[in-house]
């Protein structure tokens, strides 16, 4: 796009509590889509898997949800009015401290730590 003249701003936000993750929808979302598996699946991971992982989303949630939604539109701000716009902007302390360095890392480490993170299927082990 700069050959074009145009300036791209990526803005890469954290968790911010919003309607999108209100945990009572996203549970039921994931109740909704976990009772339309077949059973095969659901035993391949196992009859704890869906409480598992809702235990860590909302232990994880409750963390890294910001309040202050104004960090995300400050930055919306500056990319539209600055005159030397930044060409990435990270909105929250959870994206600038861990998605976006995540992103940068290799991916068998970011692998590594997200399969540390959030729980395994049955029958798996944490590698």
């Amino acid at each position: 796009m700069h050959h074009f003249g145009i300036k791209v701003s990526i803005i890469e936000p954290g968790f911010f509590k919003t309607a999108l993750t209100s945990l009572d929808l996203i549970e039921a979302e994931l109740k909704r889509l976990w009772a339309g598996l077949p059973n095969d699946v659901k035993d391949s991971y196992g009859a704890t898997y869906l409480d598992d992982y809702m235990r860590m989303q909302n232990f994880s949630m409750n963390i890294l949800c910001c309040q202050d939604i104004s960090k995300v539109t400050w930055c919306m701000e500056h990319a539209l009015t600055a005159q030397y716009p930044r060409t990435r902007y990270g909105a929250g302390w959870d994206a600038k401290l861990f998605w976006i360095p995540l992103s940068y890392l290799p991916s068998f480490v970011s692998d590594f730590i997200v399969n540390v993170l959030l729980p395994s299927p049955k029958g798996t082990r944490k590698s």
